[in-house]
């Protein structure tokens, strides 16, 4: 009786300091002035607001590293739940938002939550735990955006002051149906503030994994670090939702889809389209994890290379050209119909394309061909909005990605990169191996490629190459990366049902305004509770082996979160329990003579 109640206390005192928590770096701590945008519009609402560089100043200037949990501050007391809840970042040069328009450039979903309680009281923040840590750089502008579709209960008002120049856009004033579109906007800055952890250093190797079956697959996507699909001959597609524990048949219908898979786009892990081409080209879309496929697009003659979502709804194809024009094509509703319209491009004597070499941002488009050139567009593949850039030295670019608008590496015999959106490319450094490169991915200025039967990765966008630890027997051919907790994650797949994951495991904690502990300390994780994200945090005043392990109440390890070699100081290890059940939760710190293990608890 008495534990019980205990664990009780605990939680009743833990829930009630997350309530009036203040963030370690925000812009505005006075009310302010008070606006219902986003959360006291009962239809529903969608905010953009952009924060300068140096804007999260109080009470000290915000460092660099990975944004944890947002907070909103309170200017009336309310309570409400809220439906399709969801919050991106981006960071930009920019220090307004565009004109008349949303922002378009790279955005990464943070939180995404069919219902939302936000309870909150005037003069209080409320905090967000952000389910993806976000890079944050000081030295950008920061754009957030929130967005509700309805909500219960009673409305929360939040602070704002007004600046000068374009720092919101909202959607309209009677939104109707999510996604809202654009409305209009003002020189508002609502009130905000983050929390920051250092960066998280991590070493990255290549595992093997049992897809299943034997067919080639060259066709991979992965929307979330634990949901990828994969597809190749014969119509085979594969799908995990456990991070690759499990892949099965996401065609059990065989009869729909006609010909071999060449490329596959994943909005999540129910919705995704894919093209064939055996004679036709096609291309399919399923909202059922594959249960079912519907065939959506037909373009005689065609051969359609690769397909590519700027966002649910928005997203574009290409393929190889027809009548000396090449394949352009346009989707606005997911994917279920497809417009070329206001999209001509004119071939160039023989040129075509390749699969999976296309890469969009926002309204920037880039795709690859077999004629030294990348093909960019701006404005969202508007007709004479195409420039076909020069790739000396690479006649094909088998693979083109780009990690911002600006930061981009194409690949085919050679590596290049461009720091100007495309507008120029320059030779990267060496990779090991001969032959082609067939596939690139990354994110941020970590890049993984395949050339042969090998991945090669790079740190430091593109300057150095190394082997990623894995050196396999059959062709490679498709890559696909994605941000995860607390490392980046990916697969590759290739010839005979190959498939092969990218692995991070955190190392060191990259705070070089830290200062070397003077004892081992293992502190309690924060928050706590918590759903379905927390971070553990311990102090290591000299280099050495650690181990870092999640029991259940009855002593079973459900997850291992460090093991290996760390350095000295002060280490923040974020934890993902998005599979496990509520509970309580005991982790465990080991590291030479020294062991210390705390209770958390788990509610969803």
């Amino acid at each position: 009786f008495f534990a019980f109640f205990a664990v009780i206390a605990f939680v009743v005192i833990s829930l009630t300091a997350n309530i009036i928590a203040q963030p370690q770096y925000y812009n505005y701590n006075t009310q302010g002035t008070n606006n219902n945008f986003p959360l006291g519009i009962s239809t529903g609402k969608t905010t953009q607001s952009l924060y300068l560089a140096g804007a999260f100043n109080q009470p000290s200037p915000a460092p660099i590293g990975n944004i944890t949990k947002i907070y909103l501050m309170c200017s009336s007391t309310g309570s409400a739940t809220y439906s399709t809840f969801t919050v991106k970042l981006g960071q930009t040069t920019d220090i307004d938002l565009p004109t008349g328009a949303w922002y378009t450039g790279s955005m990464t979903t943070v939180l995404d939550t069919t219902n939302m309680l936000l309870s909150g009281t005037t003069g209080q923040f409320i905090a967000l735990t952000l389910e993806v840590p976000f890079a944050y750089n000081p030295a950008q502008s920061l754009v957030i955006e929130i967005a509700q579709c309805g909500y219960t209960g009673s409305s929360i008002g939040l602070g704002y002051t007004a600046l000068t120049g374009t720092k919101r856009s909202t959607g309209p004033l009677n939104p109707g149906a999510c996604p809202h579109i654009f409305g209009n906007q003002n020189n508002y800055s609502t009130h905000m503030g983050v929390d920051i952890a250092p960066p998280v250093v991590c070493s990255f190797s290549w595992a093997p994994q049992t897809s299943g079956v034997t067919a080639l697959l060259q066709a991979v996507s992965t929307p979330s670090q634990n949901v990828c699909w994969i597809a190749g001959a014969t119509a085979t597609v594969r799908l995990t939702t456990n991070a690759g524990v499990n892949w099965v048949n996401a065609n059990p219908n065989p009869g729909v889809i006609n010909g071999d898979v060449y490329n596959i786009w994943a909005i999540d892990g129910t919705t995704a389209l894919l093209t064939t081409s055996p004679a036709a080209t096609y291309i399919y879309r399923t909202t059922n994890a594959g249960a079912n496929w519907t065939q959506v697009f037909t373009q005689a003659g065609g051969f359609i290379d690769a397909i590519v979502m700027a966002n649910a709804t928005t997203g574009y194809a290409y393929g190889d050209p027809v009548s000396a024009r090449w394949s352009l094509w346009k989707t606005t509703n997911g994917g279920v119909n497809w417009d070329s319209t206001g999209m001509y491009l004119p071939q160039v004597a023989t040129e075509a394309g390749w699969n999976n070499a296309m890469c969009v941002i926002g309204n920037n488009i880039w795709f690859g061909t077999n004629n030294t050139k990348v093909y960019l567009s701006t404005n969202g593949g508007a007709t004479g909005s195409w420039t076909g850039v020069a790739t000396t030295g690479n006649l094909n670019t088998y693979g083109v990605w780009f990690t911002s608008a600006t930061n981009g590496i194409c690949v085919g015999t050679i590596v290049q990169k461009t720091t100007d959106g495309g507008v120029t490319w320059v030779n990267g450094g060496t990779v090991g191996g001969s032959g082609n490169m067939t596939s690139i991915g990354g994110i941020g200025d970590n890049y993984w490629l395949t050339r042969g039967n090998n991945t090669y990765g790079s740190t430091d966008f593109g300057a150095t190459w190394t082997g990623a630890g894995y050196t396999g027997t059959q062709a490679l051919w498709g890559t696909s990366i994605v941000a995860g907790t607390p490392c980046l994650t990916g697969w590759s797949v290739g010839a005979a049902g190959t498939v092969v994951k990218l692995n991070g495991v955190p190392v060191s904690v990259n705070d070089p305004s830290s200062q070397i502990p003077s004892a081992y300390r293992l502190e309690q994780n924060y928050p706590n509770p918590f759903n379905p994200t927390t971070s553990i945090t311990f102090d290591m005043p000299v280099q050495g082996n650690v181990e870092l392990k999640v029991y259940d109440i009855l002593g079973k390890e459900v997850a291992s979160l460090v093991s290996g070699n760390l350095n000295a100081g002060t280490h923040h290890i974020p934890f993902d329990a998005s599979s496990l059940a509520s509970g309580i939760y005991i982790y465990k710190l080991t590291t030479g003579d020294f062991t210390d293990s705390k209770k958390m608890v788990l509610i969803k």
